[in-house]
């Protein structure tokens, strides 16, 4: 990525983003299916999770996930994130680091496009949707899933969660990102 991904990657944070997968996979891919033959780039896979959710829900695609980690990581990260695909019995996911300013891909390369999660992190968000638009083949998609951090709520209502909220938010700023990108795509 171009910016630093202020959450880090401690395991304790892998474990936390495995759980918001969990918790939002019926939220975020109910509907999601991706026709047998198709070929889909998911860029940012992070930690693997939503691959496995995508790629079990689509087991007749073929799924190139990408990850722009640092490099004394990236090796570990793709062979425990291919462990856990064969674990869960998946054979159509290839791992690989790129990043995604400088895809290792031909242009027209892919059916589809998935990225989530990711815009927030970047300094030029938008260029990189108009690079991934560039992986298409005529007629594909592109999914992208956003959030906006200052939306978040909590029950009962905590100012320290609040707080820290808005520590994430000025933390993600000050790296280049925009934990607010949401409003930017879609107004």
């Amino acid at each position: 990525m171009n910016s630093p991904y202020v959450h880090g990657s401690d395991p304790l944070e892998n474990e936390r983003l495995r759980d918001q997968t969990g918790t939002l996979a019926s939220l975020l891919h109910a509907d999601t299916a991706y026709s047998a033959g198709s070929l889909v780039l998911e860029v940012g896979c992070g930690v693997d999770a939503q691959t496995l959710v995508l790629a079990a829900r689509s087991s007749d695609a073929h799924f190139t996930s990408v990850d722009d980690l640092e490099t004394s990581v990236a090796e570990a990260s793709v062979a425990q994130a291919q462990q856990r695909a064969a674990r869960a019995g998946l054979t159509n996911v290839t791992f690989r680091q790129a990043g995604i300013f400088a895809l290792p891909f031909d242009a027209a390369s892919f059916d589809h496009v998935f990225i989530s999660f990711v815009l927030e992190h970047l300094k030029q968000p938008l260029h990189a949707l108009t690079m991934l638009a560039r992986q298409l083949r005529p007629g594909g998609s592109m999914t992208v899933i956003e959030g906006d951090h200052g939306l978040t709520a909590f029950h009962p209502d905590s100012a320290d969660a609040r707080a820290a909220i808005s520590c994430q938010i000025e933390l993600q700023r000050r790296a280049g990102g925009n934990a607010l990108i949401k409003r930017q795509l879609y107004r």
